[in-house]
């Protein structure tokens, strides 16, 4: 038999009836992608979207991916990871109470309080709904589970279910704290109060019209003592008519039925016998009726109502509410940009990428989609400036050093000039005046120019014949 090439291409050209020997390296690397298990949907690290459930794909840069594709659930088991296991406190309300259930956990590494809203069936399991969709709890027993509890995946972790678990954790933590204080406030009235019906009792025996005064705090009450009880008389409200007398009295003068009786200040309890008194303007006899006050001398007169005693000590707390805290919050903007910028890199880095590379090759960029200051940091602006200072003053002393030579050789020059003008300038001070003091300036060519001026002798004068000899 007889063997014969074929055609073979590479990037070096093309060749025909050659036989090529060539070695092929396969790589094989393992790493992890995140999958949408709603789509069906496996996203490779390029941003290239495959079918999770053919367990293979081609990426762009022609790279084959591989995996195990996980059969279908029907309970969904795989949908969920357990964020906490273990013991936790259950708050339910007393009978006859509609208070919700509350499961709390504070421990130092996980703390939340979550409140039961709902419950529902999951494949033989009861999970109870929270007041956050994504939070979910199984209320069981030891190993007894759907799922056995290992490390969460960094593309499952929601910082935003983490930031809202602390808020209602903090929701219910001032809750129960305000009920604590709600508690103890009433208590501490309720003693308060103990102790009022304490002093009041003792008034009993004295004033027994004081003391059904101070228990019930409504006029029309008055107290009858009887052994060891008391007995509190409700008095049958009536209608009186004011009458009118020359003489005063500390109780107000009323008619009722026609008989002449007196209704007790404070009390407002009809009596038969008044305490009289002296009338003085100054100090004059007030009650208020029908919510108007009134002087009572010989005449009722209607006042101005009288100064109210009342504490000393002012509230100054006042409640502040929250209204920027849909605006702000645990983080600042600027750390929201950061998380935000955080977040969109994944996305935008492609298109990105794409504009860097278009760009490169010379096609057109859309103004403003990218900035190279971004890529320069402080300090490599500033050593790119120092290493063109740098090569500038190199560049000037280059310069410098040719130029000195330039002027090195044309000064050298012109001193040989001055050395021959100086030696013919004294060769012609010397032939019209010797060996002189005047040689000195031979190296001045003005002055030599001058000396041999005037060192010249004068022309001689020829007499012009006589034209009419």
């Amino acid at each position: 038999g007889r063997d014969t090439g074929s055609q073979y291409t590479d990037g070096y050209g093309s060749w025909d009836n050659v036989v090529v020997q060539a070695v092929i390296r396969v790589t094989l690397l393992t790493s992890e992608a995140p999958i949408k298990r709603s789509s069906d949907e496996v996203i490779l690290p390029s941003g290239t979207r495959c079918a999770s459930s053919k367990g293979y794909c081609t990426d762009s840069d022609r790279t084959e991916f591989y995996w195990t594709s996980t059969p279908s659930d029907s309970c969904h088991f795989d949908r969920y990871d357990i964020l906490y296991e273990g013991v936790a406190t259950k708050l339910t309300p007393k009978e006859l109470q509609s208070a919700p259930v509350t499961y709390t956990v504070t421990s130092q590494e996980t703390t939340f309080a979550l409140t039961k809203t709902a419950e529902f069936n999951l494949c033989g399991y009861k999970l109870y709904r929270t007041e956050h969709p994504k939070l979910l709890i199984l209320e069981t027993q030891r190993e007894r589970t759907f799922k056995i509890r290992s490390k969460t995946s960094v593309d499952n972790l929601d910082i935003f279910a983490y930031v809202n678990s602390k808020f209602i954790y903090e929701e219910k933590y001032v809750k129960t704290q305000l009920n604590h204080l709600y508690r103890d406030i009433m208590e501490q009235k309720c003693a308060l109060e103990r102790q009022i019906f304490q002093n009041a009792l003792s008034l009993a025996s004295i004033a027994p019209d004081e003391m059904a005064a101070r228990i019930l705090k409504a006029p029309g009450y008055t107290a009858i003592v009887a052994g060891e009880v008391i007995h509190l008389v409700k008095c049958v409200p009536v209608q009186c008519k004011i009458r009118h007398v020359d003489t005063c009295y500390n109780e107000l003068l009323v008619t009722y039925q026609n008989a002449s009786l007196f209704l007790l200040p404070r009390f407002r309890i009809l009596t038969k016998v008044g305490t009289p008194r002296d009338c003085n303007e100054l100090l004059p006899t007030m009650y208020r009726i029908h919510d108007t006050w009134f002087r009572m001398s010989l005449r009722p007169t209607e006042t101005l109502p009288p100064p109210v005693i009342q504490p000393l000590t002012k509230p100054t707390w006042k409640y502040v509410s929250p209204s920027s805290l849909a605006t702000s919050g645990i983080y600042t903007n600027e750390d929201l940009d950061r998380l935000r910028n955080h977040i969109m890199f994944p996305v935008e880095k492609p298109s990105m990428l794409n504009t860097i590379a278009r760009g490169a090759m010379g096609h057109e960029v859309p103004p403003g989609s990218i900035s190279m200051l971004n890529l320069l940091d402080d300090t490599s602006l500033d050593r790119i400036a120092e290493t063109a200072g740098n090569k500038l003053w190199k560049g000037f002393m280059s310069f410098g050093s040719a130029s000195a030579g330039v002027i090195g050789l044309i000064l050298l020059l012109r001193l040989a000039k001055l050395v021959v003008d100086t030696i013919i300038h004294g060769y012609a001070l010397h032939s019209v005046y010797g060996w002189s003091l005047h040689l000195l300036v031979a190296i001045w060519t003005s002055v030599t120019n001058l000396l041999l001026h005037l060192g010249r002798p004068p022309p001689r004068e020829t007499p012009l014949a006589d034209s009419q000899g």
